[in-house]
């Protein structure tokens, strides 16, 4: 085990097989579907977005300090000496505080950072921090890294205000930005093929050459997925595409139809590691 540890919350959309090679430490988003609890890791996302297509009641809530507190406490038994603590958007969720507050009574250092951007985009954060860590980077370093990036990501996302959508104010199909803390409408869209295009549309318009990434939540938004992925490969200032996949503690808030992609530029965005598409 490295010194320095990172921990994160299953917001981040890691597969089980990134947690192991970035070896973080991810505490869950707590989740129930009709009052019973639904664990990521153990059970079937597919029948999760299935049960919210049919109408299910879904409920999350921020880990608490106490959860946050085992896991610090965990990786200090192991020989951690400093533990870097990172979470979504503190403006959308009281993640960041409930960390803060564990960090205070940990028996180790916990540096706790506050994303400032949400699902795939907090993920990407903690592999960038990792990735400085493991290439020998102080920690002050390493924090700075995944600071940026939050600050460098473009990100659009269709949602569905259809049984298990909970973006408030969207209509029925609806091309949206998180920014600045905050989720905001930009264009109504006709159907899912009409999203597809005006999400296109929004990367293409972008300067500089960029990697970007793309998910989908329940399965039948795949195929749309898959094709907006195929468009943005099309794009020649568009040098990678990779997938992930929106778990459900993203996916109770935006629904079982819905899709999204972040992008960032090569020459000043963070560094690219591949391997996230199962994330649950």
């Amino acid at each position: 085990m490295s010194a320095v540890e990172i921990c994160t919350d299953s917001s981040a959309l890691f597969s089980a097989g990134v947690v192991e090679e970035l070896g973080v430490t991810v505490v869950p988003i707590s989740i129930t579907v009709d009052g019973e609890p639904f664990h990521e890791r153990d059970e079937g996302l597919d029948d999760f977005y299935a049960r919210l297509a049919d109408g299910a009641e879904v409920t999350t809530s921020q880990p608490g300090p106490g959860e946050f507190l085992v896991a610090y406490e965990a990786l200090a038994a192991r020989g951690a000496s400093e533990i870097v603590s990172i979470h979504l958007d503190a403006r959308t969720s009281g993640t960041v505080r409930s960390a803060e507050l564990a960090a205070r009574e940990a028996p180790i250092p916990v540096l706790v950072v506050d994303a400032r951007t949400v699902s795939f985009g907090v993920g990407l954060c903690v592999r960038v921090a990792a990735e400085a860590l493991a290439g020998g980077a102080s920690v002050g370093a390493a924090v700075d890294a995944g600071r940026a990036v939050g600050d460098l990501l473009g990100n659009v996302f269709v949602a569905h205000a259809g049984p298990g959508g909970r973006v408030p104010d969207a209509p029925a199909w609806a091309l949206l930005e998180f920014d600045d803390g905050q989720t905001h409408p930009l264009v109504p869209c006709a159907g899912l093929e009409d999203a597809i295009h005006a999400m296109a549309g929004r990367v293409f318009e972008e300067d500089g050459r960029l990697r970007a990434a793309v998910g989908h939540a329940g399965r039948a938004t795949e195929g749309a997925a898959d094709a907006l992925a195929l468009a943005l490969e099309s794009q020649a200032h568009v040098v990678e595409v990779e997938r992930y996949r929106v778990g459900a503690a993203v996916g109770a808030h935006t629904g079982p139809l819905s899709l999204g992609a972040f992008w960032w530029n090569v020459d000043t965005g963070p560094r690219h590691r591949p391997g996230n598409a199962d994330a649950a």
